[in-house]
């Protein structure tokens, strides 16, 4: 009688080993489905972003080559030379002005990976 119980005994223990390590299995499997989701959704928002991104490309601007200026009158030339350079200077300073409000907004004890 002794020999049933401990055939009974390890059976059981087999038998809980088994749904445990089953039980193990299927939180690895679940886990492993939630990342491979979250991994299709970002798949899916950057193909939209592609697709974004390929219809900007094939409408291209064509770039003409600047006129010929030897021929030109100086005065039109230097002209519009500075007209050039005004905006330049115009988009370099917007571009300060944002990236110094960029700066004041900056928080160095923020984190973007919580």
């Amino acid at each position: 009688m002794s020999s049933q119980m401990g055939f009974w005994a390890w059976f059981w223990i087999w038998i809980g080993l088994i749904v445990g390590s089953l039980v193990i299995f299927g939180f690895i499997g679940k886990s492993l489905y939630n990342k491979v989701g979250a991994a299709g959704h970002q798949v899916s928002r950057v193909a939209k972003q592609a697709l974004q991104l390929a219809a900007a490309l094939e409408q291209k601007a064509t770039v003409q080559d600047p006129e010929n200026s030897v021929l030109a009158d100086p005065v039109t030339v230097q002209a519009k030379r500075r007209a050039l350079q005004k905006v330049k200077i115009k988009k370099q300073e917007e571009r300060k002005r944002r990236l110094i409000a960029s700066l004041k907004r900056f928080d160095p004890n923020e984190s973007r990976f919580h």
